[in-house]
């Protein structure tokens, strides 16, 4: 799959049809590609944001699956699964800027070219 988080190039697939695991899968790898270029900066209370919303949405997604309360959905994220049904977890991933220091590793420090 391709493009976004529901499927890309158009396929119509609603999120309700898919199995949990796939779509906590790719909720995971758009997330990290995202997380990984932000990650420089001040940016941790961001990422707390969009966790809390992440757990939210899969929990309304569980909810209207098992065609139960936003409650129901929510405890199966919170509380019934103990590490979130797999969602990735954007705590310590920040780095933080330092005075004159590189905020970048440079790739080819060593002075070798491009493969």
């Amino acid at each position: 799959m391709s493009g976004g988080v529901r499927g890309g190039s158009g396929d119509p697939t609603p999120l309700l049809d898919l199995p949990v695991e796939a779509i906590v899968t790719n909720v995971n790898r758009f997330v990290r590609g995202w997380a990984a270029y932000f990650r420089y900066g001040n940016s941790a209370q961001h990422f707390d944001k969009i966790k809390g919303y992440m757990r939210m949405r899969l929990a309304l997604v569980i909810s209207k699956r098992h065609k139960r309360s936003r409650a129901f959905g929510r405890s199966v994220v919170f509380f019934q699964s103990p590490n979130h049904l797999g969602l990735v977890g954007l705590d310590g991933i920040v780095a933080a800027p330092r005075p004159f220091r590189a905020w970048r590793v440079t790739p080819n420090a060593g002075g070798e070219r491009r493969r």
